[in-house]
């Protein structure tokens, strides 16, 4: 079955990136790193695109950042206007009116791994009956969500996103719509706290990526 994953990813000097580790390293540091994370996802999703007959793309958040020479590895997508809950629920449905099942991650997951996300697509790929997929994150987010049937437009909105509680909500709103596949809990990278932690969950993985390779390298900068 034909599946998408869409990386949802913001473009530097368009738009703010991780604000609030740019408060502590400064802009470029924060710039960077955001950058290096998206390109360890990336090449995290093309490695699922190799094992599982899944088409990666990045679901940009600027219109005038489609061409931008970030983010040429993948096909790129406008989210469009709005919310975040809007935005995910566009490029969720429009996905999946080309696709059997779609999956969306974030850009600041960067210790991700294809066998995570193989779990979610051989769940997904099942399409004799509606299932979901969910991965929480540690701050009460969700890293990955992941589905393979129409969802309406309030369950995507009708949630209080960066909140604590913003993954419970969203949970409760899509868990009456099919079986749901639970993974993995993992942390993003909000605060200059985080990266001792993320640095610690990449030395953990038993093959990085190239990218992830690289983005801990440029961890070492701040941290040893």
């Amino acid at each position: 079955m034909s599946g998408a994953i869409a990386v949802f990813v913001k473009t530097p000097g368009l738009s703010p990136v991780k604000t609030r580790l740019a408060v502590k390293l400064g802009t470029q540091s924060a710039e960077n790193f955001h950058l290096l994370a998206a390109n360890s996802v990336c090449s995290v999703v093309q490695d699922l695109s190799q094992q599982a007959d899944i088409q990666a793309y990045y679901a940009v958040a600027e219109q005038a950042a489609l061409t931008h020479t970030y983010w040429q590895d993948l096909p790129c997508l406008w989210q469009g206007e709005g919310g975040l809950g809007e935005r995910m629920a566009h490029i969720y449905q429009s996905l999946l009116n080309k696709h059997d099942f779609v999956l969306i991650v974030g850009a600041d997951i960067p210790q991700m791994t294809c066998t995570e996300l193989l779990k979610a697509e051989h769940w997904l790929a099942d399409t004799s009956s509606k299932r979901l997929a969910f991965a929480p994150s540690a701050d009460g987010g969700f890293w990955l969500f992941g589905g393979n049937c129409a969802i309406a437009m309030p369950l995507w909105t009708e949630v209080t996103y960066s909140a604590a509680d913003t993954g419970v909500q969203f949970l409760n709103n899509i868990k009456p719509l099919g079986e749901l596949k639970h993974l993995a809990i993992l942390r993003d990278v909000d605060e200059v706290s985080d990266l001792p932690l993320l640095q610690k969950s990449l030395l953990n993985l038993a093959q990085p990526t190239q990218a992830q390779l690289k983005l801990m390298q440029y961890l070492r900068s701040f941290l040893e």
